[in-house]
């Protein structure tokens, strides 16, 4: 009988395997994306769109720089739920059942010390949906560029001149001195089929297929702050009528008066306070994506057994399967070993700890360790209740280097905007022209701190239902201001 028992589930998880390669390979065929090629795209874009004269050379530097930390935040700073099932088992040979080991439902987003039972197959499946509200403490939805940069109006522009030996012409158009903020929104929804199995009372193994939705979109909006009535800003445009560079090689400092004159110190600038300081939504990009996030495989032995609980040693593999230009996956394979210390108290509480190193096998400088401690209660005889504490310290953070195609020059008024009149113009202060970054985001070495509960109601003898959420705890990384999450589980 139980060689019988232990073949059909065997069976069932290498046809999930066989499944899962099959959706590797076909999923990305399929996979919907809108507006652009894939969400870095998107991103790339909407930078070209904002930043006229860099071209596609600002957006292919920028937005990749950034894909490895939005997808980071997505697959790897939040637990998934339902990888644990809620109920242990043991055989019964005189009654030849399978009966409960554990009277306590299991955590949501973390582990305990037991296994599911020898023979036993667990399938469940949990959501969450995650919509990002902010970065290292940073507003998404107010990514301001911290100095002055330029408008101009090319309605109002005059030709200046025809380039010798070419179809080009270097025009003249009004200035304004503008303040640049950039809206992200970032959002994901997640479903987690798991399966676990126990090839043995001490020993089983899971595996969970994410399958991710990603959404970005990126808007651009600009802030008029002030005027520049006696100077004009350059350009060139080709035979077509199209601007294609700041006339900077034509002109000394871009810049010229109103009779064409070059413009070449600060002291002949004279700004005044914007009459119409109302913002503009400059460009906006949005896409979409569908697909299978990163694989992860998991087992766990139970080294050390006591009367309800113990310690186990667990290894987790995630896979690099999602695409990680639609903040997919990681696009790295990471292992981590864990050890799991739980006990079950008076049949009511069980308290838990988790302990782990996450390890980046591409660069082992940025693995993370990371760890939970809470405790489940049964709160009623179907129902359980568990909390967590739940945390990811980075050894290093994500690199983001910024080429030099992909800064923009900015500039600071010498007073506030509110004194730059007519009759007494501001000018620009004496650090002149200083380079940003074009997309100021700041990205940092992370300590993820997350609270989680949850409630786990028992379906019969052998599933549940459950539901909770993740509250984040500090202002590190990519964070939503609350991850709703649920699911369902059931044991055969």
């Amino acid at each position: 009988m139980g060689a019988g028992i232990m073949k059909k589930p065997l069976l069932c998880v290498l046809n999930i395997l066989i499944l899962t390669t099959i959706v590797q390979v076909v999923c990305p065929k399929f996979i919907a994306v809108s507006s652009a090629r894939d969400l870095t795209d998107v991103l790339g874009e909407g930078l070209d769109i904002t930043f006229l004269f860099r071209g596609s050379a600002l957006g292919n530097s920028v937005a990749p720089a950034f894909t490895g930390a939005m997808a980071q935040a997505i697959t790897q700073e939040f637990p998934l739920a339902s990888v644990a099932p809620a109920f242990t088992y043991r055989y019964n040979p005189a009654l030849s059942v399978f009966e409960r080991s554990s009277s306590v439902p299991g955590p949501l987003f973390s582990e305990r010390a037991l296994t599911l039972g020898k023979g036993q197959l667990n399938f469940g499946v949990g959501y969450s949906f995650l919509d990002f509200s902010q970065v290292n403490g940073t507003d998404l939805h107010n990514i301001r560029n911290p100095g002055l940069t330029a408008a101009l109006s090319f309605q109002d522009a005059v030709p200046l001149r025809q380039l010798p030996d070419t179809e080009e012409s270097v025009f003249a158009a009004p200035f304004t001195g503008i303040i640049t903020t950039f809206k992200l929104d970032l959002q994901a929804h997640v479903v987690v089929p798991t399966f676990r199995y126990g090839l043995t009372d001490r020993w089983d193994v899971g595996l969970s297929i994410p399958l991710i939705n990603t959404f970005l979109r990126f808007r651009t909006v600009t802030t008029p702050v002030v005027d520049a009535p006696n100077l004009r800003f350059t350009y060139v445009v080709n035979a077509q009528g199209v601007a294609i560079r700041p006339a900077t090689r034509e002109i000394a400092g871009n810049f010229v008066d109103l009779a064409g004159n070059p413009i070449t110190s600060l002291a002949q600038l004279q700004l005044i306070k914007a009459q119409n300081s109302s913002p503009r939504t400059v460009s906006r990009k949005a896409g979409s994506a569908t697909g299978v996030g990163d694989i992860v495989l998991r087992t766990k032995y139970h080294l050390w057994r006591t009367d309800g609980g113990g310690a186990a040693l667990g290894l987790n593999l995630h896979l690099p399967s999602g695409e990680d230009r639609n903040f997919q996956g990681a696009n790295t394979a990471y292992v981590s070993p864990f050890l799991y210390l739980s006990q079950i108290i008076a049949e009511r509480f069980e308290p838990h700890l988790n302990l782990g190193v996450n390890f980046k096998t591409d660069d082992v400088k940025r693995s993370s360790f990371q760890y939970a401690v809470g405790a489940s209660v049964l709160v009623w005889q179907q129902l359980g209740f568990a909390i967590d504490l739940i945390g990811r310290s980075e050894f290093n953070k994500v690199q983001v280097r910024t080429p030099p195609e992909a800064v923009t020059p900015s500039g600071f008024l010498n007073r506030p905007v509110n004194t730059c009149t007519p009759a007494q113009p501001c000018t620009l202060d004496s650090r002149g022209i200083v380079l940003f970054p074009a997309f100021p985001i700041k990205i940092q070495r992370n300590d993820i701190i997350n609270f989680t509960f949850g409630l786990r109601y028992a379906l019969g003898t052998t599933g549940s239902v459950f539901f909770g959420g993740v509250v984040p705890l500090n202002n590190d990384g990519f964070r939503a201001d609350f991850i709703p999450s649920g699911g369902v589980e059931y044991s055969f």
